[in-house]
């Protein structure tokens, strides 16, 4: 399951106040690290942020303790909450929350914690009334020449039915993740680096009274391991190039009645290159090939090439502009279709005009193309051609920050997508929000 996010840079640390629900990228990438990274490590603020530093909210510190918290009300109006053909319309109520705190000594030595709440009413349509919240722990300890990082995350989300690989359902699923990473980075006394690690996932989806059209979910419930090892070598400056290695193993936890096993094996090998910070450019990019082969002979094999990139492009410290492309394998929500591959790019600006009004825009497309089902399935209603699914995503916002601490902002979202087995539907999103920060 791909859950489509709209893409738009924050001008914090933590996560952006609030996500428009008209457009969605893979919710998952957004809480969990790069391919290749170690696990526990604290992401860098942009330099547009550094450069905002009479608007940064500063936070509490206790010593070498930092604590942050925002918070956010946002109202306005969405042109199809139901996310599908024909869907209703309503007024728009979020309300957001987000407390964090981190700890550094030493040289690279820190601990992290972070908990963010997400909740979205719709006075018109309460079925699509939902809640999302997160939760983050991690650190890094430094030995003198190798470290150590681990970390814990707890996502509580829902599935819309526009979501890539998701069911067509009237209203949202929710679902759990939990994910524990553990990795070590060994330093060779040149310029290369050793980083093994691993990563288990577990998703479990939420009861709800099962239709004939809308099964129970407890059959995606699955644990996913990870095993890893990145050999990254430093050419120069914050240059270098990385080799990943990838093995995974997929469990189903409650399989579907008189359908084979999902479980699965899957391994990945890639090579990249991160250009680092030349300039006014930075580029990474990662390209490899991914097999996934199903337990049970029906389901058979997916192979697919493999790809991350991303291109930064800042002119001066107050714009920013980010190209990013991605394409690969994921899981699906389909009883009949268990795996399909996913291609996906956007382009993202930020310009800061007197350092505090931002003006941001953003565009997306994605697409997911899903195999025939297997054989087995023929002549029953679960049967399904091979089919794709595509999304087109436009927005654009306006921040005002009143001080380090309060700030108003605007946006409109527009998307163009379909569920599979319809055409395509616009999707419009107004929202005016007023922002609290620490």
């Amino acid at each position: 399951m791909r859950k489509i996010i709209v893409f738009r840079l924050g001008l914090t640390a933590a996560a952006p106040i609030f996500l428009a629900d008209g457009a969605y990228a893979q919710v998952i990438d957004n809480y969990f690290p790069a391919i290749g990274s170690g696990a526990g490590e604290l992401a860098q603020e942009p330099a547009q942020v550094r450069a905002m530093g009479a608007y940064t909210p500063l936070g509490k510190r206790y010593g070498p303790l930092r604590i942050d918290a925002d918070g956010s009300e946002s109202e306005g109006y969405a042109s199809n909450v139901d996310r599908n053909v024909g869907g209703h319309s309503s007024a728009v109520v979020s309300t957001q929350g987000n407390l964090s705190a981190v700890s550094r000594w030493g040289k690279r030595d820190q601990v992290h914690g972070n908990i963010n709440v997400d909740d979205i009413r719709y006075p018109s349509r309460s079925i699509q009334n939902r809640t999302n919240w997160t939760a983050n722990l991690g650190g890094v300890h430094d030995f003198g020449h190798d470290t150590i990082g681990v970390s814990y995350t707890h996502l509580s989300l829902v599935q819309m039915p526009t979501d890539l690989g998701a069911l067509i359902v009237n209203r949202p699923v929710p679902y759990q993740v939990d994910d524990g990473r553990l990795s070590y980075t060994a330093t060779t006394h040149g310029r290369l680096s050793i980083i093994p690690q691993v990563d288990v996932q577990r998703y479990h989806f939420d009861y709800f009274t099962p239709t004939a059209n809308q099964p129970s979910q407890g059959y995606r419930d699955r644990v996913l391991v990870t095993e890893g090892v990145t050999a990254q070598y430093e050419l120069r400056g914050n240059s270098h190039v990385l080799l990943v290695m990838q093995g995974t193993e997929i469990r189903y936890q409650n399989p579907l009645e008189n359908a084979p096993s999902r479980d699965s094996n899957g391994a990945s090998v890639m090579a990249g290159y991160d250009f680092g910070m030349r300039g006014p450019l930075r580029f990474r990019a990662l390209v490899g090939y991914q097999t996934r082969r199903y337990r049970a002979s029906a389901y058979g094999s997916i192979n697919s090439p493999m790809a991350e990139a991303e291109l930064s492009w800042v002119p001066t410290r107050l714009t920013t502009a980010t190209l990013s492309v991605r394409h690969g394998i994921e899981d699906s929500a389909f009883e009949n279709v268990v795996g399909y591959t996913f291609t996906g790019a956007r382009i993202g600006v930020t310009h800061t005009y007197q350092r505090n009004i931002v003006f941001s825009a953003y565009g997306q497309i994605q697409k997911a193309n899903y195999p025939s089902a297997p054989a087995f399935l023929q002549n029953t209603v679960l049967y399904q051609e091979h089919n794709n699914q595509t999304f087109y995503g436009v927005g654009a916002e306006v921040q005002w920050l009143i001080n380090r601490h309060m700030r108003l902002s605007a946006n409109y979202d527009f998307s163009s997508q379909n569920t599979v087995g319809s055409g395509q539907f616009p999707i419009h999103t107004f929202l005016v929000g007023f922002h609290l920060s620490l």
